[in-house]
């Protein structure tokens, strides 16, 4: 089965790693496609796993239509030794909203790519000698068509 889910999901964290420069919405925020182990900052949002429906969308002359639906999960991650969990926790969603609407402000991504809406999330958080660490997994989707 064909699918451009993954090609979603670059687009979609290329979109967010150009606002990271000084001035723009996501301004000093480490934006990685993957989770990236011993380099993650203090705050930082990455890509996690994809999941993907597939649609009839009808015919166009040359063959079947498909609308596909991808899932990107979408992870923001607040560590910070000395913090409680309310504190960490209240980051992520700050960092989330910021995240939230410049997707909603600007829906079409690289590609023919569309956002439609953070669809879900859970949340939890880790606490040891050295930190506390919150991370908010969002569930973002998105839509496109595949001839």
């Amino acid at each position: 089965m064909r699918t451009e889910a993954l090609l979603c999901k670059r687009a979609l964290f290329h979109r967010l790693a150009t606002q990271t420069e000084p001035g723009l919405p996501l301004a000093g925020l480490q934006v990685a496609y993957a989770w990236p182990a011993r380099t993650a900052e203090r705050e930082c949002l990455y890509g996690g796993g994809v999941r993907w429906t597939r649609a009839s969308a009808g015919h166009d002359g040359r063959g079947e239509l498909w609308l596909e639906t991808a899932t990107i999960g979408l992870y923001i991650r607040v560590s910070r030794p000395g913090a409680d969990v309310a504190d960490t926790d209240a980051r992520c969603l700050e960092i989330g909203e910021v995240v939230e609407t410049l997707l909603a402000d600007q829906p079409e991504l690289a590609g023919g790519y569309t956002y439609l809406q953070m669809s879900g999330g859970t949340a939890d958080y880790a606490a040891d000698d050295d930190a506390v660490t919150s991370i908010v997994a969002y569930q973002a989707t998105c839509q496109y068509y595949l001839d």
